[in-house]
């Protein structure tokens, strides 16, 4: 905190100039490529980088990515094995998925496992996903890798308790929230890797951690899908509807709910979030509630058509029908003037390859019910 303290008069010194003299920062990046072919350049032997400053792969990118893809071409193998096999080859003798990889000076990957000294815990959930479709695709190597599946479910075991998967502030996607230990979009997607275990366990014919696999499903089950009725939080209700977590008839009542112009993280409602100190100091304190992230809607849209809910995903598209014709797409737009987002400490990622994919499984799934 006193390290916070020493810091704020330079901080807002700093906000203050870069927002007085913004014609002094370039604000956009041009690029000429389609859609497509910024994705293909952001791509690396199996993964993605984040964006145009290929610094940084994520799992936590690469999962949504590899999600999209799933829209628009389920038969994409090379990557998930490739990308999947690489987290095999990382994961530590206790049983923790890297969350991303830096670029060293000669090229070389290393993984990456904390975030401002803080164990990131939600790779694990996604690399069993992700372990599952490279089941579907390719039983043969997905049985190499079996061992891998186990010590990473272990380490998911290990930080659950009642039911809710925990982790500490900082840890999430949702980096800038004050909670108690859990947040219903990692245990969403948790949910799901439990379901992915079980069927894995189900194709290894390991008939012990199937049942146990079952009887745990039913139970987070039993305890979040009413959580994820109340919720003011999008995306993990958006997740549920895609897995099949809640039924088919939650769609109307959610879309309902969507009273804005882009798809929020964050409906109105009673309950307001509590942001963490250093982000109301650098000044994102504001990135997962007033911020658009297209991608969400992108995802939205996609899921509406492959449920057969066309009339409410055409609505969508025609919404963000700004971004079609976009040079490149951001991750972070400004709510208000819908340009990205640029401040001192927080400035959108131009060519954002979850962004890119997103719109591309959209645009793969509008194609038919807009002709």
């Amino acid at each position: 905190m006193a390290i916070y303290c020493c810091c704020v008069p330079f901080i807002y010194f700093f906000r203050c100039i870069v927002y007085y003299c913004s014609k002094c920062f370039k604000h956009k990046i041009f690029v000429k490529e389609s859609f497509q072919k910024q994705l293909q350049e952001n791509r690396l032997d199996g993964g993605w980088y984040t964006n145009y400053y290929k610094t940084f792969i994520c799992t936590r990118d690469v999962f949504y990515i590899l999600l999209a893809k799933r829209f628009y071409n389920k038969r994409d193998k090379r990557d998930i094995f490739k990308f999947v096999r690489r987290l095999c080859r990382d994961i530590t003798a206790d049983g923790q998925v890297p969350w991303g990889y830096t670029i060293n000076w000669h090229g070389a990957l290393n993984p990456v496992y904390t975030h401002d000294n803080i164990k990131v815990k939600d790779a694990n959930a996604q690399f069993l996903i992700m372990m599952w479709w490279l089941v579907e695709e390719n039983k043969i190597e997905a049985e190499k890798q079996y061992i891998y599946a186990l010590r990473a479910w272990h380490w998911i075991e290990n930080h659950i308790k009642d039911d809710t998967f925990y982790e500490p502030i900082g840890a999430s996607w949702e980096n800038t929230r004050l909670h108690e230990g859990y947040l219903l979009l990692t245990n969403v997607i948790v949910i799901h890797c439990i379901r992915c275990m079980e069927l894995i366990s189900m194709t290894r014919k390991d008939k012990r951690q199937q049942e146990l696999c079952v009887a745990r499903h039913n139970k987070f089950k039993s305890k979040w899908v009413a959580e994820i009725y109340k919720t003011q939080e999008t995306l993990p209700r958006i997740l549920a509807v895609h897995w099949n977590i809640v039924p088919i008839s939650f769609i109307e009542s959610f879309n309902q709910t969507l009273q804005f112009e882009r798809v929020p993280l964050r409906t109105s409602g009673p309950i307001m979030d509590i942001a963490t100190t250093e982000s109301c100091i650098y000044g994102y304190s504001d990135k997962h509630t007033v911020v658009v992230w297209p991608w969400v809607g992108f995802l939205w849209i996609a899921t509406c058509v492959e449920k057969n809910k066309q009339d409410i995903a055409r609505g969508w598209w025609t919404s963000y029908l700004e971004f079609h014709h976009a040079t490149t797409l951001y991750d972070m737009y400004e709510s208000s003037t819908h340009k990205p987002v640029r401040r001192a400490f927080l400035k959108a990622s131009p060519r954002h390859s979850v962004t890119l994919a997103m719109y591309l499984a959209a645009e793969h799934n509008m194609t038919d019910i807009l002709v």
